[in-house]
């Protein structure tokens, strides 16, 4: 194989496997052919030709017809995910809560049972709806209905109307009582089935610690800290939603459903301050989550390729 051809060979693997073994050879040739004698590198307008193919190839799998039922799983699975964001978002909070109480007045904060309830409501009220989507339960859900409204009634300033406005209690209502709509829908039922238990396993935890280690920066660090290094607050959150949409590039329904889950798992980490900030700040806190997501999708790549490959 000439030096040229491998250069070429490099470009074409830009493009899905199955067409490269359709059409590579026929490609190649006619590149071949038109190159000039003793070339060695590709020319720039072949080269970019050769990737502007390969974005188009993709582009009509990702968002064409074809993909339609694709799309359609991987925003049942989103929806189907979501209460177990809520989860995570309430175990993050208790545990803040828990260790601010602790360290404040010790041990005797674990003695008062108001306080435990207090500590506890919330996370109960998240993990019913996470109950009926993994067990297929509507009971369940009924259940969290009505957790929901006893926590709401019990503190009737939760619906009052100015307080709905403010953005940090307003939305997270409304994705509250999102979540246990959700409960209640077969589909949700269906799409969580698609994601292996040992998912759950290793990213629960993880979300959790990524989430708690985000907020307690979010509100320890703005206090005591530089505004340089405050501006770095999200990080923590942003790696562990890089690394669980890397993950879940293993299927086409998965990478659908990470699109659609990145926005709003990310906002959970206290992103509100990210317009504020300098451009290359932003812009750099985004290239954590990508460098994540990038080490766990060839991570996740490499795995896949390794069960493929005949055992020796």
């Amino acid at each position: 194989m000439s030096l040229l051809e491998s250069r070429y060979r490099r470009l074409l693997a830009t493009y899905p496997r199955d067409h490269r073994a359709r059409h590579e050879e026929e490609m190649i040739g006619v590149l071949l052919a038109g190159a000039r004698p003793g070339q060695t590198r590709p020319h720039l307008a072949d080269a970019a030709d050769l990737l502007w193919g390969a974005l188009r190839v993709h582009g009509r799998r990702a968002f064409g017809p074809v993909s339609t039922p694709a799309w359609r799983a991987g925003l049942a699975l989103a929806v189907a995910l979501w209460p177990f964001l809520m989860l995570t978002g309430a175990l993050a909070t208790a545990v803040l809560q828990g260790a601010e109480a602790v360290a404040n007045v010790g041990a005797a904060a674990v003695e008062r049972p108001a306080w435990m309830l207090y500590l506890a409501e919330p996370i109960v009220v998240a993990a019913l709806p996470v109950l009926a989507v993994l067990l297929a339960r509507r009971w369940i859900a009924v259940v969290a209905l009505v957790a929901l409204m006893l926590e709401l009634a019990d503190d009737p300033y939760l619906l009052d109307v100015d307080t709905l406005l403010f953005p940090n209690h307003g939305l997270v209502l409304l994705a509250r009582l999102a979540t246990v709509v959700i409960a209640f829908a077969p589909v949700a039922y269906r799409a969580i089935a698609v994601v292996p238990r040992r998912a759950f396993l290793l990213w629960g935890p993880l979300a959790v610690a990524g989430l708690t280690a985000s907020k307690a920066i979010v509100r320890w660090v703005d206090v005591i800290a530089h505004q340089d290094v405050v501006s770095w607050k999200p990080v923590p959150w942003l790696v562990v939603v890089g690394l669980a949409a890397g993950y879940a590039c293993r299927s086409a329904v998965g990478r659908r459903a990470a699109l659609l889950l990145f926005v709003p798992a990310a906002a959970l980490g206290d992103l509100g301050d990210l317009p504020s900030v300098p451009a290359v700040t932003a812009l750099a806190q985004l290239g954590c989550a990508a460098l994540a997501f990038t080490a766990a999708a060839a991570l996740t790549r490499r795995r896949r390729k390794l069960r493929r490959a005949p055992a020796s």
